[in-house]
């Protein structure tokens, strides 16, 4: 297959400085976000698939490979899953040989009465290379235009935040990091502080703020919502660090911690490209969240996913300055293929899900 250049932009890690800019100091900061699907709490975490896919005979003869893609709605434990083809870059007896594979598939641990669980995942087929036949976990769809309706109807007080921060709490920038989460239209969230950089005073002040939010078109009966929450707390002589506004993906890149030890394979040109997508930063507090900029494409849900377990080379003070910051990264036509450097221990391999 042919690499696109982003494989070889990857470089030493030296642009950051280029993404940094000063800023006005602000006081505190609150952002309140869709809360990251939590794989440990996923109903995918049960999954039951068979153990191989066999490369057809014939298309691997001829040399035909490509890409599949399919969209899996799984409604009830013993059921299979309704398939949708989202890319067929590939010929019709590999399509076919995937929908086989996929049809197995089981989710034992799905409610009875649950809402469907829905995921997307791609097959890879290369059949001159060791390893023919490659394909993804699936990832499971959240329903973005649910979370979009029912972030417009949370409500919170009018008043404005007083912090008094203790006098013992030196630092210039601190961050408290919560996941509330709704069970009652009247009630109040559950709150869960996932990550929080100053403690006292401050962090009490705004975990108060938060238990006073309330969701009020949750249905009673319906399955628990839950939002991230970040508040910010800046001396008066703290300046605000920000990204560059907007990046190519190489230049992105070449800001991941580790990113050499990547292994993975992406083909923009079957996820509808160029594209845009807006990235924040979370990590290693949280999972970063990473939403398109334009329409919605579910081709491109595993690349997205992908990029939200990503962590950026930081010191701990910019990582405190950055938190909760965004930035756009242009995502051009052609392929991103990455793997680690090739040990004897270390080969490709199919990854099953």
């Amino acid at each position: 297959m042919k690499r696109h250049p982003f494989a070889a932009a990857i470089g030493a890690l030296g642009l950051l400085a280029a993404l940094l800019a000063g800023a006005p100091a602000h006081a505190q900061q609150s952002d309140i976000s869709d809360a990251p699907a939590d794989p440990a709490t996923s109903t995918l975490r049960c999954l039951q698939a068979p153990a191989s896919l066999e490369y057809p005979a014939e298309p691997r003869r001829l040399n035909l490979g490509g890409t599949v893609r399919v969209a899996l709605a799984f409604s009830g434990p013993d059921k299979a899953p309704d398939i949708d083809v989202l890319a067929r870059f590939a010929d019709e007896r590999l399509v076919n040989a995937v929908r086989a594979h996929v049809a197995a598939y089981r989710l034992p641990c799905q409610a009875a009465g649950q809402p469907p669980v829905r995921a997307v995942q791609t097959f890879l087929f290369h059949p001159q290379e060791a390893v023919p036949i490659r394909w993804s976990h699936p990832v499971e769809e959240d329903d973005p235009a649910r979370l979009r309706a029912m972030r417009e109807c949370l409500r919170t007080p009018a008043e404005k935040l007083e912090v008094r921060p203790s006098k013992f709490d030196r630092k210039t920038v601190s961050n408290v990091l919560t996941r509330m989460t709704f069970t009652a239209p009247d009630q109040p969230p559950q709150v869960e502080v996932l990550y929080s950089s100053t403690g006292g005073n401050t962090q009490d002040a705004f975990l108060d703020r938060v238990r006073e939010y309330r969701l009020p078109c949750l249905a009673p009966d319906a399955r628990p919502v839950s939002f991230l929450q970040q508040m910010v707390y800046r001396r008066n002589d703290a300046g605000r660090s920000v990204f560059k506004e907007q990046v190519t993906l190489g230049e992105f890149l070449s800001n991941i911690k580790d990113i050499r030890q990547q292994q993975v394979e992406f083909d923009f040109n079957t996820m509808n490209c160029p594209f845009t997508v807006a990235w924040k930063l979370g990590k290693p507090a949280v999972a970063n969240h990473v939403g398109e900029v334009g329409e919605h494409d579910r081709n491109r849900a595993e690349f997205l996913s992908w990029l939200a377990g990503l962590q950026m080379d930081l010191t701990p003070e910019r990582f405190e300055r950055l938190l909760g910051r965004v930035v756009k990264i242009d995502v051009a036509c052609g392929t991103l293929r990455l793997q680690p450097a090739v040990t004897a221990s270390a080969t490709s391999g199919a990854t099953a899900p």
